[in-house]
């Protein structure tokens, strides 16, 4: 039984939408992110930073430590 509410439209959360968007940290970092949007009305309901990506992006760099990439 889901009970969770969207905090704008107030309806009852299922599931939620993702898109893909970019996380900047300072001036010149940035990340691959994820925003969890409600599937009703679209409001933002989280961000977070796309741990698919980020774990793609350190076996590469694992590989190329040890010499494998």
């Amino acid at each position: 039984m889901h009970t969770g509410k969207c905090p704008h439209c107030e309806r009852t959360v299922a599931s939620a939408e993702v898109e893909t968007m970019t996380i900047k940290a300072g001036a010149q970092a940035s990340y691959k992110g994820v925003t969890y949007l409600c599937p009703h009305c679209r409001s933002v309901l989280g961000v977070s930073m796309d741990q698919i990506a980020l774990n793609e992006d350190l076996k590469t760099r694992l590989m190329k430590a040890m010499g494998r990439g």
